[in-house]
């Protein structure tokens, strides 16, 4: 895992300078990762993890598929850094979707723990084994809480890598820094009778996405 070298993150439009150099001198993505689970998992310990066993509601889904949804709170540092620095999640999608969906797998993976923890706080209706095999899907991912009104509350214009800007992205160029400071984990939506794993045909295009505008 790399990171998008600071000229390229193009954030001179962000005039708080300690955020700035927040977001341009972030730990390695690797380092990013653990302190994002360290985090969730303090979370977790507090009782602060929100978990449901969420039903699909897509007219297009086969009937009984169901996922995991988590809220993970993290530190405002560590929110901000991952969603927005030059070695976090969207900056791995800018590399490349590949780069991006390693990352990806990478958080996810991490955040078992947390989610396994928190169940045991507060267990659902359906048992752990199923919230497991959801995340471990392939297509379970991260994201933020709430993400669209984050990114509309955001001031434009201000994260400006030269793709982005070419493709006149509009919410990608934003560095969303929400109050609630949450972790969107999605899992895949699965049969939990025969753990047969479903995703709809325009979410297949989600790294692609974030490549090409930094928002999906």
């Amino acid at each position: 895992m790399q990171t998008v070298s600071s000229k390229e993150w193009d954030l001179t439009a962000l005039a708080d300078d300690e955020r700035r150099a927040r977001l341009l001198n972030a730990p390695s993505p690797r380092e990013l990762i653990e302190a994002v689970v360290k985090d969730a998992e303090h979370s977790a310990s507090q009782g602060k993890v929100w978990l449901r066993w969420e039903p699909a509601i897509d007219p297009a889904a086969p009937p009984e598929l169901a996922r995991l949804w988590a809220q993970i709170p993290v530190a405002e540092g560590v929110f901000d850094q991952l969603f927005n620095g030059y070695s976090g999640y969207r900056a791995q999608y800018y590399l490349s979707p590949s780069d991006g969906l390693i990352f990806n797998r990478a958080i996810v993976d991490g955040l078992i723990p947390a989610v396994k923890e928190a169940y045991a706080i507060t267990p659902l209706a359906v048992p752990f084994d199923l919230l497991e095999q959801s995340v471990r899907e392939a297509h379970s991912k991260i994201w933020i809480f709430k993400d669209q009104d984050a990114f509309d509350e955001a001031p434009e214009n201000i994260l400006n890598p030269p793709r982005w800007v070419a493709n006149q992205a509009t919410r990608g160029r934003r560095i969303p820094l929400p109050a609630h400071l949450s972790i969107d984990l999605k899992g895949t939506f699965i049969n939990p009778m025969t753990g047969k794993p479903w995703v709809h045909e325009y979410k297949l295009d989600r790294a692609e996405d974030l490549y090409a505008k930094g928002f999906a």
